[in-house]
């Protein structure tokens, strides 16, 4: 990574060159989708998700408040309404059942997050996008490589999001995707990533401004530079196995806390293999054993805060007894490939710790 940076900073070529299409290419084929868009952030590439679904000012999105506000802020950029619909008390995955209660006239997509890399009910939300008209986004943000039936999650509705900031398993010290069903698709969206601007066609031979080619569609400054695109290359060759360390890690905490009646950690859907940016588990004691840990080096945290609290939004939120419950009681602790054995062990006998002390 050191060394692909230093080249693209060397070359003088920091904005654009040629490793921005090799790391397109390179990640299509990771995920298995080769029609890709690549963006500065994970936010861009929802908003761009957002205008190819035909989303704009008025509309509605489905989507669950228990979630990072990259997934949830574009929304109102685009001038839409977040509908706020709630997940099951156990996974903090959206919950099917529930989806129905959340769709209203004006919904035009959904948005799916697989949440910490833990991948959610994606085929049966899938089927109810499609008998209510529906455009499905998955946001993929952590979950890259995770898996619902043996098929990558991204590759069941008709746009997915991926995110390329420091703490995920590729880091190109910021950036984003947007991977799409359909070439047209990522072809409008590589044009809005520009201001709208159809690259090949922009500047005349001599390079400067073609007055005859048209900005049909306005969009945004959002590329993925040559850069981040450098860094990010670096590491998709490595990215299975740290994904893979990840899921050691998890097996690992699983044993490890097996004895612990009072921690639940949270189960994986039938039939998934999460790629667990983070390990979660469920405790009635949440607050007070996140304050034990913070205060013994372990990085736990509460992961989110529900969104719906937001008055930015500009809705009124419907009762959410799941996000409430799951808010309450979630507890998100270390597992990524950096984590080693001795601190799996230190986790552990610290969480331990906590039950006896108290």
């Amino acid at each position: 990574m050191e060394e692909a940076a230093l080249g693209v900073l060397r070359s003088g070529a920091i904005a654009a060159g040629p490793k921005v299409q090799q790391f397109s290419k390179a990640f299509g084929e990771l995920i298995g989708r080769p029609a890709i868009v690549t963006t500065n952030d994970m936010s861009n590439a929802i908003q761009i998700a957002l205008r190819l679904s035909s989303v704009g000012p008025d509309d509605e999105v489905i989507t669950s408040p228990f979630a990072c506000m990259s997934t949830n802020a574009p929304i109102a950029a685009a001038g839409a309404k977040p509908c706020w619909a709630d997940v099951e008390p156990q996974t903090g995955s959206l919950d099917p059942s529930r989806l129905e209660n959340a769709l209203t006239p004006r919904c035009k997509a959904l948005i799916l997050y697989h949440l910490a890399g833990y991948p959610g009910h994606v085929e049966e939300i899938r089927h109810f996008c499609e008998r209510k008209g529906l455009v499905l986004i998955e946001d993929c943000d952590n979950a890259l490589l995770a898996e619902v039936g043996g098929r990558q999650v991204g590759t069941f509705g008709q746009f997915a999001i991926f995110s390329f900031y420091p703490n995920r398993q590729i880091n190109a010290s910021e950036g984003g995707a947007l991977s799409c069903a359909r070439i047209e698709d990522a072809e409008r969206g590589i044009r809005l990533r520009r201001y709208g601007i159809d690259l090949p066609r922009f500047r005349t031979a001599e390079g400067e401004i073609d007055p005859d080619c048209d900005i049909s569609e306005i969009g945004w400054a959002a590329t993925f530079n040559h850069l981040c695109s450098a860094m990010g290359l670096a590491q998709i060759g490595g990215v299975a196995q740290r994904v893979q360390r990840a899921r050691q890690n998890a097996a690992k905490l699983d044993e490890l806390l097996a004895s612990l009646r009072e921690l639940k950690p949270v189960k994986p859907l039938p039939g998934t293999r999460p790629s667990y940016w983070v390990y979660l588990v469920c405790t009635e004691r949440r607050d007070e054993l996140l304050t034990f840990l913070k205060s013994r080096g372990v990085g736990a945290s509460k992961l989110h805060q529900l969104n719906n609290i937001y008055s930015g939004f500009g809705v009124r939120s419907p009762s959410l007894p799941g996000c409430e419950a799951f808010m309450r009681q979630v507890l998100a602790i270390p597992c990524g490939w950096w984590v080693e054995d001795d601190d799996l062990k230190y986790i552990a006998e610290t969480i331990d710790r906590f039950w006896r002390e108290a």
